[in-house]
This record gives structure tokens, sequence and C-alpha cells, in this order.
């Protein structure tokens, strides 16, 4: 078994999978980030509530006109003599003063929803220019990470050409192998040997089990302590 060749496969699989996961990275910065999509909330948020003040102000002012002209109505019969009657007279006072006492709860209100206008208005325009500022400033981020996105597929396609050629050059045996003992030992299944130890575990090695892996070329030899194939460093 070439162990050399086996370990700079497994040169490549760690590569594979480091730029795996930086795309993975990149992917998921590539989406809208959480402060922009909070910026955004934000301004849609602000304009519904802008809207519905809006639209309460604008009900407040058409109740009161509508009041207004029955009060004058009111005022007018009262005022034409046509109602002699006491009663019928404190009884049409009585809804002119109601009807007085409505609009003013109106107006009232007209005047809130006209303040919410004003400082929703102004909160909106606040909202709006922060957005626009994130926005700015992930567009710039996104140009960057879209570049790196695009080197980043290269070398992965790259490594997993140059990954397909090494697992051909192979024997099927030793490559099965391989795959196995790397399913079972976190994806490295070769270890250098340097200076005495186990590259992965960082175990001193027994002196025949170095000799053994300098000396029986084609043989694998596994390191007493993680199990893995080492190989010459």
């Amino acid at each position: 078994m070439d162990i050399a060749k086996l370990y700079e496969l497994q040169k490549l699989d760690v590569n594979l999978e480091k730029a795996r996961r930086k795309l993975a990275q990149l992917q998921q910065a590539l989406g809208e980030s959480e402060e922009l999509g909070a910026a955004r909330n934000t301004v849609t948020a602000t304009e519904a509530e802008l809207h519905r003040w809006h639209a309460a102000q604008k009900n407040a002012e058409l109740e009161s006109q509508s009041l207004a002209q029955q009060i004058a109505a009111k005022d007018k019969e009262l005022m034409s003599g046509r109602v002699s009657q006491p009663k019928e007279l404190e009884s049409l006072q009585a809804n002119i003063e109601a009807l007085r006492r409505q609009r003013s709860s109106v107006e009232d209100s007209g005047v809130e929803a006209m303040a919410q206008v004003e400082t929703l208005t102004a909160q909106l325009a606040g909202a709006r220019q922060s957005l626009q500022g994130i926005e700015a400033q992930w567009q710039d981020g996104q140009s960057a990470l879209v570049q790196e996105d695009a080197k980043y597929k290269r070398i992965y396609a790259q490594l997993k050409q140059q990954r397909e050629a090494g697992a051909k050059a192979l024997p099927p045996a030793d490559l099965k192998y391989y795959e196995d003992l790397r399913k079972r030992k976190a994806g490295i299944a070769v270890a250098p040997l340097q200076n005495g130890q186990c590259g992965v575990c960082h175990i001193l090695v027994p002196t025949g089990v170095v000799s053994a892996v300098r000396s029986r070329v084609g043989e694998v030899v596994l390191c007493p302590s993680c199990g893995r194939m080492l190989c010459a460093g």
C-alpha cells in the first residue's frame, strides 16, 4: 500500500473540507444580514403605523365636518321658531349639546392623530436614512463576498479534480481501506510521523513503530494511540 499517496489524498480531502466550509459560510453571508433585515422591518412597521394614524386623522376630520353640519342644521332649526313646545326645545338643545361634545371629542382625537403623524413622519425619515446607510454598506460587502465566493468555487473545483485524479491512481482496495478508516477517524485516516510523534494525536510513538514506518515501506503501520495510518514525515 502506497501510504505516501494516501497521505497526499488526505491533504486534498482536508483542503476540500476547508473549502466546502468556507463556501457554506460565504453562502450564508451572501444573504441579507440580520441588521439589514431589522432595518427594513423598522421602515415597514413605521410606514404601516403612519398609514394608520393618517387614516385616523382623516376620519376625524371627516367626522368633525359631518358633526359641524349636523350642529349647524340643529341650530338653524332651533332659531327658526318652528319648534315652540318647551319639551321639544329642551330635547333639541340637549341634542345640540351632545353633538358639540361629540365633536369636541372627535377633534381631540384628530389632534392626537396629527401629533402622531408628525412624530412618525420624523421617525420614518430617520429609519429610511438608516436603512440606506446599512444597505449601502451591505452592498459594498456583498461585492467583496461575491468575488471571494467565486474564488473559493474555483479552488474547490480544482481540488475536487485533483482528488478524483489521485483516487483513480490508487488500487481500489487501498482506496476502500482509506475511506473506511477515514469515516471512523473523524475524516483523518493518515497521520504524518513528526519527531517521533503522531502528527494527529501528538502522542510519542514507540521506537519500534517508528522504525517500522521508515523501513517497512508499503505496509500499513497504525498509530498505537489513535489508530490512524502512520506516514513517514
